[in-house]
């Protein structure tokens, strides 16, 4: 493996020096941040992101559901899955909110923060 002199400010070597691990090169630690393979976090946080989008769109639907049809909150979802709507909302809606909790606590790849 070859190697190669780069010029950077003083500011980029203070940053990069504080992303470095101690059992880590410089230029171990310039893969790591160029890999571009998402970490565990960043995952998982996709997933919560995507599945706080699909509880909050149930619960919207719910929502609308029930403000169309009046009647329709002790309706059962479908007669194969005895649900009722508004037992519906609300399990998507305490879903939606801890799929978002989870989500915003994780931390974003934007930051390059170890695992």
């Amino acid at each position: 493996m070859g190697t190669k002199n780069i010029d950077i400010s003083d500011e980029a070597y203070s940053s990069l020096n504080g992303l470095k691990r101690n059992d880590e090169s410089f230029s171990e630690t310039i893969i790591r941040m160029g890999s571009g393979t998402p970490s565990r976090t960043s995952r998982l946080r996709l997933v919560c992101v995507v599945l706080w989008g699909y509880c909050f769109v149930v619960w919207l639907y719910v929502i609308a559901y029930q403000l169309r049809y009046s009647w329709g909150v002790y309706d059962v979802l479908a007669w194969w899955l005895p649900i009722r709507m508004d037992y519906l909302a609300e399990i998507m809606f305490t879903l939606s909110l801890i799929f978002a909790l989870i989500a915003a606590t994780n931390p974003s790849t934007k930051h390059y923060k170890s695992d």
